[in-house]
């Protein structure tokens, strides 16, 4: 017993030469006679132990194993804050943002859907009227394609909507975008309810309902490509899920995005044998694969296949002679679909005659707009089965 009151146990230390594990030394501690005991020691206890009591030896290990365990929890603690706070992170899963088209910083995805194909209406004044069934807006230009719908919610209340929006025009502009109309204030409301963020009333939770303060909105278009964009301070609701829940003031964006494309060629390409055998059968035949812009007559250079398989009809048969009749949806008016579909049947005629000499002769162009569906323009299935070119067989 030492003048403390401590009893010192004879112990016998050294390192264990046959022991060693990811950096870690243990020790061989032997007590005569009763054998020998092994514990860990870390290399970076560097209190020398060797001589000292029992106890204070013992508590020397659970002093350093209790810093271990502190310094490794706060480690893993800083790593999974950091993950949280990633942008990335707090995405939808499976969303991402539109190449080319960058994110206003420090905003999240919560909502995002792709169309391979279908329309849109890019609204292009102020609602004028809207009703259960349907929206009218001054001036709206009917587009079809690939559809992406985005929605962003921001994470700083102190950002205004007018901040975000002038971001994004700078970027848009950079990017060689050209703006087709933006509106704000009263010209995204036609007044008594009818109000334009309303158009976005179905994303997430009702997260755009009513989120109105300092509204803003454009229309723009790239090539072949359009895109809507509307920003406002988020106001007040409830949101679910409520991961999805914005603070109040902070930003929310809806950003849609149209890229115009043609169907498929595997589906909308018929061979010159195919033509033939429709013809022989049932006297006409239609084709999908002519490709116009919307409210275009112009062929697009993706029609080229299609009119090289007439081209090999016609070659076929020397005395064939057809009506080229263009068919169209029922978006716009009769009239202006009667002229466009006309149009388009005499692009198709005098590409033919182009690539056919004496084609023309042969070929009749005549468009009849919308008067003979072959499906129901009420979905846009059917409003794509409507919109075609038929080759009609003269007889006489």
């Amino acid at each position: 017993m030492n003048a403390s009151g401590m009893v010192r146990v004879p112990w016998r230390v050294a390192t264990d030469p046959g022991r060693k594990s990811r950096g870690s030394y243990f020790l061989r501690l032997t007590k005569e006679p009763n054998g020998s005991h092994v514990l860990p020691l870390s290399r970076n206890l560097t209190r020398p132990l060797v001589g000292t009591s029992h106890p204070e030896f013992f508590f020397n290990i659970f002093v350093h194993t209790l810093r271990t365990i502190f310094f490794s929890l706060s480690a893993l603690f800083t790593g999974l804050f950091l993950c949280l706070q990633s942008g990335t992170a707090a995405d939808l899963p499976g969303s991402k943002d539109p190449v080319g088209l960058k994110r206003y910083e420090g905003t999240r995805i919560t909502f995002y859907k792709e169309s391979a194909f279908d329309s849109y209406d890019l609204p292009l004044g102020k609602i004028t009227k809207r009703s259960a069934a349907e929206v009218t807006f001054e001036k709206t230009l009917p587009i079809e394609g690939k559809i992406t719908r985005i929605s962003y919610v921001g994470d700083n209340p102190d950002r205004t909507a007018l901040e975000v929006f002038r971001n994004y025009q700078s970027e848009l502009a950079a990017g060689g975008w050209e703006i087709l109309w933006e509106g704000t204030g009263d010209e995204l409301s036609a007044g008594k309810g009818i109000l334009f963020h309303s158009l976005y009333a179905d994303r997430p939770g009702g997260t755009f309902a009513i989120s109105h303060p300092g509204a803003r909105y454009l229309a723009a278009k790239k090539g072949d490509a359009h895109l809507t964009l509307f920003v406002a301070n988020y106001k007040a609701g409830t949101v679910n899920p409520k991961t999805l829940q914005p603070e109040t003031g902070v930003p929310v964006i809806a950003l849609d995005l149209i890229e115009s494309k043609p169907m498929d060629e595997n589906m909308i390409l018929v061979k010159a044998e195919e033509m033939a055998s429709g013809i022989t059968g049932q006297g006409s035949v239609n084709l999908y694969g002519f490709q116009f812009d919307t409210g275009s007559a112009t062929l697009k250079p993706e029609s080229e296949s299609t009119l090289q398989e007439v081209v090999k009809l016609l070659q076929s048969d020397p005395a064939l002679r057809l009506l080229v009749v263009g068919h169209t949806d029922t978006v716009g008016q009769f009239s202006d679909n009667i002229e466009l579909s006309g149009n388009r049947a005499a692009s198709v005629v005098s590409a033919l005659g182009e690539r056919l000499p004496g084609a023309a002769s042969r070929l009749t162009p005549c468009g009849v707009g919308y008067q003979c569906p072959i499906a129901s323009n009420g979905s846009e299935e059917g409003r794509a089965k409507n919109r075609r070119v038929a080759l009609v067989k003269v007889e006489n």
